[in-house]
């Protein structure tokens, strides 16, 4: 029975110094700034006139879409419109790209 309490004893101080010595662990980073809030938002600013913003984790630039065509909503309408007359709108996981048919 002393040798069960003695090794209980023993690997719970072995235990408590594992764990103290995790408490300088990460090590602090220096979180100091260099610049403005001000500066930050320009050149934020400056980025996405530019186009260099990121997005996603994967750090592929951003998708660059292009500007909203000249049609107008009743146009856009009567084109799905002939498309669904088509067919080209039916799709499933197997047709892709939709194809006429």
């Amino acid at each position: 029975m002393k040798t069960l309490v003695s090794a209980l004893i023993l690997s719970a101080s072995f235990i408590g110094a594992a764990q103290a010595g995790e408490l300088d662990y990460p090590p602090p980073l220096n979180t100091e700034s260099t610049v403005t809030r001000a500066q930050v938002q320009q050149e934020l600013a400056q980025a996405r006139a530019n186009g260099e913003l990121v997005s996603g984790e994967e750090g592929y630039a951003a998708t660059m879409f292009a500007a909203a065509g000249g049609k107008t909503r009743t146009q856009v309408q009567q084109e799905l419109a002939a498309a669904r007359a088509h067919g080209l709108t039916e799709s499933g996981e197997l047709a892709y790209p939709p194809v006429q048919g």
